[in-house]
């Protein structure tokens, strides 16, 4: 729901008419990271990979020119949690920006100071939705084993449990699966495992894609499909029954949400072998990419296309926003009918697709 903060009939325009400011940003904090997952794409090797981290006078200084449409934020990393001063960069995004949501992807080996983030950030603020996405990609030993730290998987379900016992309003866990090749065989006993014996009742899951150093072995992409259709239809199927519940089922907004998850999880499967276009990209307009150290692309897919470097434009991310290198990537974009199985884009995608419009409006007035 829109506050104060944001007007709607300007982000309706934004997003149906104009799609010249972003609704949603994934903004990097930190390459850094505790864990070395097999299927991550950050270069660990190379040594400028932690270097030149945007500092808080800059972060303060940028959210101060995000346009007036932002709804949502991602803080992602390496693991986000790494930098202590995580509550500062929030409290900087409330402070400066109109965003009504924050997710932070974590891999949750930092329980004490996840707690207390959203503590803080809820105390401050407790109509912004607060979404905790906790990754989880197999049974324990091995999630241990692949993400490379001792008791990791406990430290997630620990979590999860901390923040759900919290009882906070708009504070929400939700444990994401990754299918990728190292845990697609086992999938169906990964989320066995999960709902039965963790007793976890939110649950997402993307599918793995080639980006930065990973390349996914061809010999196991169709394997990782099948898994991820399984695993996709299989949340619906609980999501009906009010065992799963990532969204507030019984609102109109938490509908739409089911339903737009829904149609992504199906381009995905369209797309996944073969890839083609489906649907205009709007990344560059209603969706963009702040790294670590300041460089702004239209999406993690699109690497070897910056937009700009803020340090090089005063913090100024309208400047870049609204540049001619953005307007021309803009329109190869939609010109080259550009297409990927990057859940995030594809999310925005569909809300600002009228084409699939129908659909999420009867979404929103199914009843379960």
């Amino acid at each position: 729901m829109l506050t104060k903060k944001a007007s709607l009939l300007r982000v309706i325009n934004n997003i149906y008419f104009k799609k010249n400011e972003p609704i949603s940003l994934v903004h990097f904090i930190t390459n850094r990271c505790n864990a070395r997952c097999s299927f991550c794409f950050i270069n660990f090797d190379d040594p400028n990979t932690f270097r030149n981290e945007l500092s808080l006078d800059e972060i303060d200084k940028l959210t101060q020119n995000l346009g007036k449409s932002l709804l949502n934020v991602n803080l992602t990393g390496g693991e986000p949690f790494a930098r202590k001063d995580i509550i500062d960069i929030a409290k900087i995004y409330l402070k400066n920006s109109t965003i009504q949501s924050m997710y932070i992807t974590t891999n949750a080996s930092l329980p004490d100071r996840i707690e207390n983030f959203a503590k803080v950030i809820n105390s401050i603020d407790n109509n912004l939705e607060l979404n905790f996405q906790i990754s989880i990609d197999d049974l324990p030993e091995n999630h241990d084993k692949v993400r490379k730290i001792e008791n990791l998987f406990d430290n997630c379900i620990d979590t999860y449990w901390r923040l759900k016992k919290l009882s906070l309003k708009n504070v929400n866990p939700v444990v994401s699966i990754t299918v990728s090749h190292e845990n697609c065989d086992n999938i169906k006993n990964i989320f066995e495992h999960l709902v039965s014996k963790c007793k976890i009742d939110s649950l997402k899951c993307t599918i793995v894609r080639d980006e930065g150093v990973y390349k996914t072995p061809v010999e196991k992409k169709r394997k990782i499909l099948e898994s991820y259709t399984w695993l996709t239809n299989k949340i619906k199927e609980m999501t009906k029954e009010k065992k799963i519940n990532n969204y507030n089922s019984e609102s109109i907004q938490g509908k739409i949400h089911n339903k737009k998850d829904e149609i992504a999880w199906k381009m995905v499967n369209d797309m996944y072998m073969e890839p083609k276009f489906i649907s205009p990209c709007h990344a560059g307009g209603l969706f963009g990419i702040i790294t670590s150290n300041g460089y702004v692309y239209p999406c993690e897919i699109l690497e070897n296309n910056p937009l700009g470097d803020l340090r090089e434009n005063n913090m100024d991310f309208m400047k870049i926003w609204k540049s001619n290198i953005t307007k021309n990537t803009k329109n190869f974009i939609i010109k080259s009918k550009c297409n990927c199985t990057y859940e995030c884009a594809l999310s925005f995608n569909v809300l600002g697709n009228m084409r699939y419009h129908p659909k999420l409006i009867k979404g929103a007035f199914d009843r379960n």
